[in-house]
């Protein structure tokens, strides 16, 4: 009995492989954009608390420090939002990569469950003929011993 072909896609190994490469890129430029984000960061944040007062005199001090204050949550503000819409931009892609796992599981379990299905109807289909031919021997082996009995 031939079996019957899939028209699913086949996942192979190199498949599996491709995809989890893929998906460990995608972390891996992930940690490294966000690792550049913090250092940019913390470099802007050093370059504006670092910087020299201007003058000694207390008000230009005062005035100075709330001119860095403001600064610094501007800055906090847009590193905060960038890190949010990266971290959405993220999730995007990470559920898309998930997405094409599903699909390339699903596929596999339906191939799996296809060839257990063919194998098993070739064994049945197997043990209905070898019972069918046991029968006729058998049949063949009654006719034979009442014909020899019958002959006596």
């Amino acid at each position: 009995m031939a079996s019957k072909e899939t028209t699913a896609p086949k996942s192979t190994t190199a498949g599996y492989v491709e995809l989890s490469s893929h998906t460990y890129s995608l972390f891996v430029e992930a940690y490294a954009a966000a690792n550049k984000r913090a250092l940019d960061y913390s470099k802007s944040v050093w370059e504006i608390a670092s910087r020299p007062y201007s003058t000694a005199a207390l008000e230009a001090a005062v005035q100075d420090n709330f001119d860095r204050i403001s600064k610094l949550v501007s800055l906090t503000v847009a590193e905060m939002q960038n890190n949010g819409q990266k971290a959405a931009e993220f999730a995007e892609k990470f559920a898309a990569q998930s997405a094409k796992f599903q699909e390339s599981y699903t596929a596999s379990f339906k191939g799996a469950v296809d060839t257990g299905l063919s194998n098993l109807n070739y064994v049945k289909d197997t043990a209905t003929q070898q019972f069918e031919d046991i029968s006729k021997r058998m049949e063949e082996m009654q006719k034979t011993a009442v014909a020899g009995v019958s002959n006596n």
